[in-house]
């Protein structure tokens, strides 16, 4: 799903802190600043926390220094953010910069600063920071991690081992990766460096020679001009002012969705739009604006592949017209996500309704706005209750049309699963069209869910589409954000995602729809891949097992990691960390996707066609593989599956 924050409190009581300026005002009104940074330090931090004595230390001394050295160079207008924190889970960024790269792109540079005045290297003497093998009594050499990455600095107040600069550097252009939508851009510039500038003496100039993260420079007080050439080859002399402004506006909340949905629906929300998400609010609002206005009735399809912000910019454009005080409803081919959004959805649960309810409770025109989100999941009829009784009664895309004089759709053709699932994009509008309605087509081009990884979003659409190619490792020089795995045994993926998420709030296990469902109490282990490991599947709608919850909140309730989701409990939901089990219904063949009917034990097997079933099985391994935000561990019960994700460079736990 993607996405940025907008403002207000980031959890727990902390504010983003937004201290910046142009380089040239810091220089000018360097004390001025130095108090307006601590109030904007304290007003950041629960409790309204002040800051230490070394941090005020650092503004006044060392973001001046740099300051200094830009504003001589010419780069005065270069915006300079000082202990930059987007998020309460961030680390503080000592300075980013953000302004023109000489080739005209945006560009942005973080700049790690220490006061140092002396620097060892690591060393077994002193085991303080030192990883634990390298803390054993027998131990002589260090680990190549602690040379590599890890300083000693001797000094009072430290006296420790620390990650060496440029480490501490890689992690914060990371963290802004994760926490900003425009480093999806490559064409975006992002550098990063370490700037010790009272590191003078001959004896410590050992610290700049050695690179632990490569392409991330370490400038002592001895390489003033390696300095200057690092900021003038990386930043013109241009305003920074739309840089600074998009680094402010492009945030990405750290939260679910679900955790937002309330907020948003109530107008109050962390999340930003970009591009393409922004122009469909905007224009959905625009157009409810103007209902009664002569000309045709205009139906919005909003296409997007999975994790690109469909169901954010329905909850958006709900959430408008409801603030404006139109009358609204949501619709959704998703029964899960649906009902999980209502719950969370204080104040405004009644709106979120079954299709069905909308085509017995409201006449036609009667609503402003009907947004249907997960389209591709509608049947042709609704199919329950007394509308679904009237013979030849109108499709459900009628319905909605029918019913809302602004009708919106979202839909995602490589997400339809089953036979009744019969509403490709293609056919939604020629089924728009047959009603004479206006299509104003949108399409949601960018993969926001998995950390903003265009990477993995291509990656997963090329390997279940039958045509994969190599997954970039970790080790290449810019690492993709988004953590792939592969495991031997469901065990071990069952291990993994234990340590990442302990509490099991926010971590999920799938599994293809190839094991039978014999028990609803989500106590039976029916999911068993491998001998000696079974799980149960997520439990049903009416059970009372306590601690378990229902079926259509397993993907966000506490207590869902110790059943097993399938596809209609996953889809259009997300969470943190997943696990997908590959059964043996869809294996890895002569270089293609093989289908066996006789492991498929769900509404697929009435697809007669061989080629169709195999499309649909990948689809619903595509749809499980795209409901992760921070990392996605994968296990195929078929060891020649395994291999290719081996081959192609997915990493082994």
């Amino acid at each position: 799903m993607h996405r940025g924050v907008v403002g207000m409190a980031v959890g727990g009581g902390w504010k983003p802190l937004e201290a910046f300026w142009p380089v040239q005002r810091v220089v000018r009104d360097r004390h001025e600043l130095v108090l307006k940074i601590g109030e904007r330090y304290s007003a950041a931090h629960p409790k309204d926390k002040t800051p230490s004595p070394s941090e005020v230390d650092a503004w006044r001394e060392s973001v001046y220094e740099l300051a200094a050295t830009l504003d001589n160079l010419g780069r005065g207008q270069v915006q300079m953010f000082i202990e930059y924190l987007a998020d309460g889970g961030m680390n503080h960024i000592d300075v980013v910069l953000a302004g023109r790269h000489p080739s005209g792109r945006l560009s942005y540079g973080v700049i790690e600063l220490k006061q140092w005045g002396s620097i060892e290297r690591p060393t077994v003497s002193e085991a303080d920071g030192l990883c634990a093998s390298c803390r054993t009594a027998e131990n002589s050499t260090l680990c190549q991690r602690c040379a590599r990455d890890l300083v000693y600095a001797p000094f009072s107040g430290y006296e420790r081992h620390v990650k060496h600069p440029a480490v501490q550097v890689a992690n914060n252009l990371d963290a802004l990766r994760r926490h900003h939508s425009m480093f999806d851009d490559r064409y975006v510039n992002l550098v990063g460096a370490a700037h010790l500038h009272n590191l003078m003496h001959t004896d410590h100039q050992w610290i700049s020679q050695v690179s632990p993260r490569l392409g991330i420079p370490t400038f002592t007080a001895r390489q003033p001009g390696d300095l200057e050439k690092f900021l003038t080859a990386h930043f013109s002399p241009d305003s920074g002012a739309e840089a600074a402004q998009e680094l402010l506006g492009r945030r990405r909340s750290s939260n679910l969705l679900t955790d937002e949905t309330g907020a948003i629906v109530n107008g109050h929300t962390r999340f930003s739009l970009i591009e393409h998400q922004l122009r469909a609010v905007r224009a959905i609002a625009d157009a409810t604006a103007a209902v009664g206005s002569p000309g045709a009735k205009k139906a919005f399809v909003i296409e997007g592949r999975a994790g690109s912000g469909k169901s954010l910019v329905a909850l958006t454009a709900l959430g408008e017209a409801l603030q404006a005080g139109r009358s609204a409803a949501f619709v959704s081919g998703g029964v899960a996500s649906r009902d999980t959004f209502k719950r969370a959805a204080k104040g405004h649960q009644k709106v979120f309704k079954p299709l069905v309810q909308v085509a017995d409770k409201f006449g036609p025109g009667e609503l402003d706005l009907i947004v249907c989100d997960e389209a591709h999941r509608l049947s042709e009829r609704p199919m329950t209750g007394s509308f679904s009784m009237r013979s030849g009664g109108p499709s459900s895309v009628e319905v909605v049309v029918s019913r809302a004089r602004v009708p919106v759709f979202f839909i995602d053709g490589d997400q339809r699963l089953f036979a009744e699932e019969v509403w490709s994009p293609e056919r939604l509008k020629s089924e728009l069209w047959s009603l004479g309605v206006e299509i104003v087509p949108i399409n949601l081009d960018r993969v926001l869910r998995t950390v903003g990884s265009s990477t993995y979003d291509t990656w997963v659409h090329r390997l279940m589409a039958g045509d994969p190619i190599a997954w970039r490792p970790d080790g290449a020089a810019d690492p993709e954000p988004f953590e792939l795995y592969y495991a031997d045994s469901a065990a071990e993926m069952e291990s993994f995602l234990q340590n990442r998420d302990p509490a099991g709030v926010s971590a999920r296990m799938t599994a293809g729809l190839c094991w039978g469902w014999t028990d609803d109490t989500g106590t039976f282990p029916d999911v068993s891949p491998e001998p000696g490991w079974a799980r149960p599947w997520n439990a049903g709608d009416n059970h009372s097992t306590q601690g378990i919850p229902k079926r259509k909140f397993w993907a966000t309730d506490p207590g869902g990691f110790g059943q097993i989701g399938c596809v209609h409990t996953a889809q259009g939901l997300e969470y943190e960390w997943g696990g997908v089990i590959m059964g043996p219904d869809l294996t890895w063949k002569d270089g293609a996707w093989a289908a066996h009917r006789e492991h498929v034990k769900s509404k697929a097997s009435r697809i007669e066609d061989h080629t169709e079933l195999t499309r649909a099985l990948c689809r619903a391994y595509g749809v499980l593989m795209t409901r992760s935000i921070r990392g996605l561990v994968l296990y195929s019960v078929d060891p020649a599956t395994r291999k290719l994700f081996a081959d192609l460079g997915v990493r082994k736990l």
